[in-house]
């Protein structure tokens, strides 16, 4: 009977405690930072309360948790942290938690039979390497070398001699072939005197007789007239039938055939 009693005062007072124990769990926000690099996808674990999370890109993450927690960040490139909550870190609006980058200690490095010493320049001169492979070139001995086929050129004596070691025969040589091929670059290119029949080709086939009847105010039995009498030394000396002085050639044509007809 008083085991009956103590079992139902046991139930009623059970939702009681699991309330009471659920009251106490709290959100913890909070966000990991390093002074050196950025922190991303650290794992997050509850020990106490046996729950776990990651960190955002940021760094960032949420927990339920309660006071005298204890919680571990870790990760790959970090030492693991281990934090054990307060009341205080739960009022704050980010909790922030430090952790340092983990430094990769290496062993001693050595190479046999040398120790380093850290002066660069000192262990390069005690290092010593060997090559992949020897190569071993014979010497050539040129006292023993003989040379046929030359002829040997008898001495002239009127030949002058070298001087400081320049050759003054051959570079005399050079300069004359060098003038002799380039003589031909100082004389003049004649200039070519265009004929009679040259410009009347030429003028007609630049302007259509559009040109002459309705620009120049010609008849058609007076085109022939006309380029004649405007055949003059001052195409050849202006060069008016290169391409590149049409403008000038056809203000040349204007003005001959206002004197044109001028005096018919």
């Amino acid at each position: 009977m008083h085991m009956a009693k103590n079992l139902l005062l046991f139930l009623i007072l059970l939702p009681t405690l699991a309330f009471s124990q659920n009251q106490r769990l709290k959100i913890l926000r909070a966000v990991v930072v390093s002074d050196s690099i950025q922190v991303e996808r650290l794992s997050v674990i509850n020990v106490t309360a046996g729950t776990f999370t990651t960190t955002d890109d940021l760094g960032q993450f949420s927990i339920f948790a309660k006071e005298d927690d204890v919680l571990i960040v870790s990760g790959v490139a970090f030492d693991s942290k281990e934090i054990i909550l307060k009341d205080a870190d739960f009022k704050e609006m980010i909790f922030k938690i430090h952790v340092n980058v983990k430094v990769n200690q290496l062993d001693e490095v050595k190479i046999a039979p040398f120790k380093l010493s850290g002066d660069l320049v000192y262990d390069a001169k005690r290092i010593k390497l060997k090559p992949a492979f020897k190569s071993e070139i014979p010497k050539l001995d040129l006292s023993n070398l003989e040379i046929k086929g030359v002829k040997v050129r008898a001495e002239n004596m009127f030949e002058p001699k070298k001087m400081n070691g320049v050759d003054f025969v051959k570079v005399g040589g050079m300069i004359a072939n060098l003038f002799k091929g380039s003589s031909n670059a100082f004389k003049p290119v004649p200039e070519k005197i265009i004929t009679y029949e040259e410009f009347v080709t030429q003028t007609k086939a630049r302007f259509s007789t559009k040109f002459f009847k309705e620009t120049l105010k010609l008849e058609e039995d007076q085109i022939n007239l006309f380029l004649t009498y405007s055949f003059s030394n001052e195409i050849q000396a202006k060069k008016l039938l290169e391409p590149s002085k049409g403008l000038a050639f056809m203000e040349f044509m204007i003005a001959k055939s206002e004197e044109f007809h001028k005096k018919n």
